[in-house]
């Protein structure tokens, strides 16, 4: 019995040692904002922070540019095709009235 708690007690410290940025999740506030030619980076968020998140167009669909919105995200890296955006999927989006 000993051995299990040990174990147990182990296996939770080695999983609470695992910090993986990718998996941390951020929430902030910004700005819809829509190109309507860049097919790669066509529907954004202007982050309050400067920062500018490259999102899927569904889940931005009901907004129009220009709703300030607060995003809860996990960032998936630098866009590729425009290297001021980071992709990002998005968790959860509420409009600021």
């Amino acid at each position: 019995m000993k051995k299990h708690i040990i174990f147990l007690f182990a296996s939770l410290l080695l999983l609470s040692c695992n910090s993986d940025d990718e998996d941390i999740l951020r929430t902030e506030n910004g700005e819809i904002w829509r190109s309507g030619g860049l097919y790669y980076c066509a529907e954004q968020i202007h982050l309050d922070n400067g920062d500018t998140l490259i999102v899927n167009i569904k889940d931005v669909i009901t907004y129009v540019g220009g709703d300030r919105v607060t995003i809860k995200y996990k960032e998936l890296g630098r866009n590729e095709n425009c290297s001021y955006g980071i992709n990002c999927q998005v968790i959860e989006l509420n409009k600021i009235e």
